[in-house]
């Protein structure tokens, strides 16, 4: 993945250039960035040992510690501090309906009604979420990673929204939900979603949501077994702290974001974070950071 921006690209290039003097390949003088045209520096021209095998052999080529961490751009500086977990992170085709997507992208990143610039949480992107109508429905997540832990060991669980006063004028609760399949070792049930369905946030704007700390039932579990029980989805719907008290023995199998069958949407989610490990959804893969 390409993690250093255009500037960058440039001064390490120029640096690999200044290699050559000692070897009589360029004349007297510096290179700089402004004699490099922009575009013509690709990737394929730094490598590890300098340009085109020929080894950046010490302070007699270039000055040490002339290209150091501050000269990379924050997005690539954060994302040396990150693991990437992209390949078990994608749609769920089983749970998308009719006109629904969930895809990785940049942004969105616009000014508020304050004149405030709104920009994701963490990097340049997030995960874009849209639906068309309210017979639509998508769903990105993780199948795997998640599998058989129990449900009981989550203790913190949250994202950050973006939405629209468009969105907001549409329905009450029209935002993306926290979708946790599960088992819900409860009587003869096996299978039900465990949904976080919150109240809308503020709109045009980026919003942090606690699912865990909120104290506003928000939680609610899919299929007949919990129909008329406490936390159904369709009735009096629960806390998280409820819904641990009421399924000891839960156990995960995948977590999502999920939107739909209700509303049409359009916006994003970021930085879904479970315990101490935040997920950063950004336009080329899913990053795992942990606190």
């Amino acid at each position: 993945m390409k993690l250093v921006n255009s500037r960058t690209v440039t001064v390490l290039s120029a640096c690999a250039v200044l290699a050559l003097v000692g070897s009589g390949a360029a004349a007297s003088g510096l290179i700089t960035s402004a004699q490099i045209k922009n575009g013509t520096i690709r990737q394929v021209d730094i490598a590890p040992g300098g340009v085109s095998g020929h080894a950046l052999t010490g302070q007699s080529e270039i000055e040490a510690g002339s290209v150091g961490l501050r000269d990379l751009s924050k997005f690539t500086r954060d994302h040396l501090k990150t693991t990437y977990v992209g390949p078990n992170w994608s749609i769920i085709d089983r749970n998308v309906i009719g006109a629904a997507d969930a895809y990785l992208r940049s942004g969105p990143t616009a000014y508020d009604s304050s004149g405030t610039v709104e920009r994701p949480p963490s990097g340049v992107g997030s995960l874009g979420i849209r639906t068309a109508d309210g017979t639509s429905k998508t769903e990105f997540g993780d199948q795997v990673d998640f599998a058989g832990e129990s449900l009981s060991s989550i203790s913190h669980i949250g994202y950050w929204v973006y939405t629209t006063n468009e969105n907001n004028a549409i329905g009450p609760d029209n935002m993306p939900s926290i979708d946790i399949e599960i088992n819900p070792n409860n009587g003869s049930a096996t299978y039900s979603s465990l949904v976080y369905a919150p109240a809308n946030s503020a709109g045009d704007a980026w919003s942090r949501i606690d699912a865990a700390a909120d104290t506003t039932p928000d939680w609610g579990l899919t299929g007949s077994a919990f129909s008329t029980n406490p936390c159904s989805i369709n009735s009096t719907r629960c806390t998280w702290s409820q819904i641990q008290s009421l399924l000891p023995n839960a156990t995960i199998y995948t977590v999502g974001i999920s939107k739909g069958r209700d509303y049409a949407f359009s916006g994003a989610v970021d930085d879904l974070w479970i315990n101490n490990t935040t997920y950063n959804f950004e336009p080329f893969g899913v990053f795992q950071t942990t606190s």
